[in-house]
């Protein structure tokens, strides 16, 4: 493998762990969660949260889901040490987990 070749690849696995890092994680009792956990596995690990808010899909006048709407969750946890966890989902998938001081 010649030194360009070995440049490129270093490189790349750089990006890819540099892209995970950004993915935000909670340490719960039962494990640790990040963005991209489905609903149940959050349930599993970090159990019932002390708030939950839905906001269910758009409807249409015969009650069918306008097309591309989609069910957002957020869920609470805490306080804990001060701080309260918000974590927001969409269609039963993690993709925000944002920690707040009080």
């Amino acid at each position: 493998m010649n030194t360009a070749s070995l440049i490129l690849v270093l490189l790349s696995g750089i990006a890819l762990g540099l892209n995970q890092a950004n993915a935000a994680t909670l340490r719960c009792s039962n494990g640790l969660i990040s963005e991209g956990d489905t609903s149940f596995e959050v349930l599993k690990k970090c159990g019932e949260p002390a708030d939950r808010q839905v906001t269910e899909p758009a409807r249409l006048p015969n009650g069918n889901p306008v097309r591309n709407s989609v069910t957002v969750e957020t869920w609470v946890y805490g306080p804990e040490n001060g701080a309260r966890s918000f974590l927001r989902f969409i269609d039963g998938r993690l993709v925000k987990v944002e920690t707040r001081r009080l």
